[in-house]
């Protein structure tokens, strides 16, 4: 009897340490609820409950060894609460787990399907848009449906109907403007508030229209930029737009942006060519219904115009090579006379290459044209040309290639004031120098003279390049006296002319006296190629040969040859410090995708804005080279590119960058934005984000040397390399569930999903 009470105070007592377990570990886990029972030694079998929230889903998956993972990252996704929750994402370590996991992350929503991707550090479900639901499923063979299309201009000078809302006939596809309504014309100054309304482009109220336009921005006083509407879109997505759609400044990449700072071109170094070309023969086809002659006649007929002597048409195209040395109207007619007739000099096929003679003028006007070998100057003014040939227009056609490097008058002249010295030749014409043509060279400058100077024929400078290997400066005149403005300093000699930098300063840094910039520190054309110089000083005016300017520029990109890549400062903004804070930190205009994404949410999720939480969507636009690219001007290289998305995890390091309806310095205006690249990379696998379509992410990726470029998913899946953010591709909005959001049915499948449960 004893041991039988011992034994049940054994088991009184593990029940009672059972039972405190058991409501340490509830009061603990705020996800899950625990079941338990007592197995016949008294001990206690826990099993975890999850409550049906699309939280767990993601939670029991993940500690479950399903396709999820918890992050052990850093995170902040809510702009005025600190993370409280772990975070869990959809994770597949191949091909297969990818296929998988989108067929287990659907959820309706807002009659809308969308695919779970992670949850929040707040406790939230945060999901990308998959198109509108057809019979409660979101399968994969859903066809298009209505969506938004390409930003373009659009004419607006017409009293037209505009809403603020729209309806849609969905089985005459076709729209109606709705909501508060109003008949006006755009211009100056009805324009900017008509901004976000919805326009058929009809002059009566109850005009329908196949394509729907949605005024995004002004453009001028009878235009505006417009998002189209249309039912062609992909089921995947709400429509394709531009992610802006201007894109030559950083500030472009951002989802909200501030001033514009557009990229200009200015030549750090350039070419002089010294050459012209003269046209020999052109070309054109023959006919053979056209009149031919062996010989013409001037003004004997018709006074001011040639005719054909004894016209003449061929049986066929196999007779086209005799009409070598012929002439013809290229006319069908037998009579005709015209101003001009054309000469034919050869004949290759069906074309013939001819001489246009014209003013009464006949072929000995035109023909022979002596070339020589080298020309004499005869010390008056004049040349004389040495080893004459006479070369007519046939013997051109055929013998081209032997009148390189030849001297002429380009006619039958042997003297001439300024002959003509030929670099290169083709069965058409010539390209040459004028040889009469002298240039001042110098070694060496003192300030804008030239010194240890030579005066030389451009030609000679040319032929014989090597001689004048130390010449280095230029006025590219006969003088030895330049300007500011026409110094250059000669870089080398190519077939046509010379290569050189423009006279340019660059400054460290610039002063503003409410007027002018001026160069702190200018450096001189000498070290327009060296990077080492030019890295620490980017300032210049673009103006040749000044240090003081209206408007100075802050050179970002340049290789030490080419172009030269800047951005202009005005206005006493004397940093490029300063000018990427009005690119990369105001926020104050909104990109054309975001204007689609509001004006999208606005229509389709307004009812819906109490069961979504106030999220960060981070636009990252914090530099991952700031130190050593050509924005540094420190130091930074002026041969790389201005990389974006410094963070390498999900706290988005800049409050100007973190968009939420919470956030003063990046304000939404609805709970809705874009999934980040590396929320899209936490799935580890490309067919756990296909849908066949490119579509957008908020994360900017670099700007070259003339575009700004933003991450997107590529069609296959892939975390694509980047874009351009002209580029018209898919928008998938992103939206977070709030904490403890609850589903009433499905097993997340695409004909099954999670349906959310929505209050009374």
């Amino acid at each position: 009897m004893k041991k039988i009470v011992k034994k049940r105070q054994l088991f009184n007592k593990r029940l009672v340490l059972n039972i405190i377990l058991v409501l340490f570990m509830f009061l603990s886990i705020g996800y899950s609820t625990l079941s338990t029972n007592l197995n016949i030694n008294g001990n206690l079998n826990v099993k975890k409950y999850y409550e049906p929230t699309l939280y767990n889903v993601l939670a029991k998956e993940a500690e479950t060894g399903g396709l999820a993972k918890k992050y052990t990252g850093n995170s902040h996704d809510s702009f005025t609460e600190e993370p409280s929750k772990d975070v869990y994402h959809w994770y597949a370590s191949n091909d297969t787990e990818g296929t998988q996991i989108q067929d287990k992350n659907n959820v309706i929503f807002a009659n809308h399907c969308w695919q779970m991707i992670r949850t929040t550090d707040t406790g939230g479900v945060k999901m990308i848009y998959n198109g509108e639901a057809e019979n409660n499923q979101c399968l994969s063979t859903r066809g298009n449906h209505v969506g938004y299309a390409k930003s373009v201009s659009q004419n607006l000078a017409s009293n037209y109907w505009y809403g603020t809302d729209y309806t849609y006939d969905s089985a005459n596809k076709t729209f109606k403007v709705s909501g508060t309504t109003e008949q006006t014309t755009w211009n100056a100054t009805t324009g900017p508030n008509l901004i976000g309304k919805y326009t058929c482009k009809q002059t009566t109220e109850a005009g329908t229209c196949a394509t729907l336009y949605l005024v995004e921005s002004y453009y001028n006083t009878s235009s505006a930029y417009v998002i189209p509407l249309n039912s062609n879109s992909n089921y995947s997505q709400f429509g394709t737009l531009q992610f802006n759609a201007s894109y030559n400044s950083p500030t472009y990449v951002g989802y909200m942006y501030g001033d514009v700072y557009p990229y200009s071109t200015t030549n750090g170094t350039t070419s002089q060519s010294f050459t012209t070309t003269q046209t020999m023969l052109s070309s054109t086809s023959l006919g053979t219904s056209y009149w031919y002659a062996d010989s013409i006649d001037y003004g004997t007929l018709t006074a001011n115009r040639y005719s054909l002597v004894k016209p003449y048409q061929v049986s066929g195209t196999t007779d086209y090579p005799n009409l070598v040395g012929k002439y013809t109207f290229r006319n069908s007619s037998q009579t005709n006379t015209a101003t001009s007739v054309y000469y034919i000099a050869a004949v290759n096929n069906t074309t013939m290459y001819y001489k246009q003679l014209q003013s009464g003028n006949l072929l000995s006007a035109y023909e022979p044209i002596i070339f020589g070998d080298s020309i004499t100057d005869n010390g008056d003014g004049t040349y004389t040309i040495n080893n004459p040939t006479n070369v007519t227009l046939s013997d051109w056609y055929t013998n081209y290639a032997s009148y390189v490097n030849k001297y002429t008058c380009n006619d039958s002249s042997t003297t001439c004031a300024n002959p003509r010295h030929t670099t290169a030749t083709s069965s058409t014409n010539y390209t040459y120098i004028n040889a009469g043509e002298k240039i001042m060279i110098g070694k060496t400058r003192s300030g804008l003279n030239l010194t240890d100077t030579l005066l030389v024929r451009k030609d000679e400078l040319i032929i014989n390049s090597s001689n004048y290997s130390d010449y280095k400066y230029t006025c590219n005149t006969d003088n030895t006296t330049c300007t500011e403005a026409t110094l250059r300093m000669i870089s080398g000699y190519s077939t046509t002319g010379y290569n050189y930098a423009p006279n340019h300063y660059y400054g460290s840094s610039v002063t503003w006296d409410g007027t002018n910039y001026t160069l702190v520190d200018p450096i001189e054309i000498e070290n327009y190629n060296n990077m080492n110089n030019i890295s620490t000083h980017h300032y210049m005016c673009v103006t040749n040969g000044l240090k003081t300017c209206a408007t100075v520029a802050y050179v970002y990109y340049y290789t030490g040859s080419g172009s030269m890549y800047y951005i202009t400062l005005r206005d006493g903004v004397t940093t490029v410090g300063k000018a990427l804070e009005d690119m990369l930190t105001k926020n104050t205009t909104n990109s054309t995708i975001k204007s689609g994404v509001d004006a999208w949410y606005k229509q389709y999720l307004s009812d819906y804005s109490d069961y979504l939480e106030d999220t960060i969507f981070c636009n990252d636009r914090s530099q991952s080279n700031q130190s050593n690219n050509g924005w540094n001007p420190n130091g930074g290289s002026t041969s790389t590119y201005m990389y974006f998305y410094g963070a390498s995890d999900l706290s988005c390091p800049n409050d100007t960058d973190k968009f939420s309806v919470s956030n003063n310095k990046a304000q939404l205006t609805y709970k809705v934005g874009l999934m980040s690249y590396r929320e899209m990379n936490l799935l580890n696998n490309s067919n756990a984000r296909k849908t066949g379509q490119y579509y957008w992410l908020a994360s900017p990726y670099y700007f070259s040397v003339n575009s700004a470029v933003e991450w997107l998913v590529g069609s296959n899946g892939n975390m694509d390399s980047g874009y351009g953010v002209y580029y018209t591709r898919g928008v998938r909005p992103a939206v977070s569930l709030t904490p403890g959001t609850r589903y009433s049915d499905g097993d997340g499948s695409m004909a099954n999903p999670y349906k959310v449960e929505l209050g009374s």
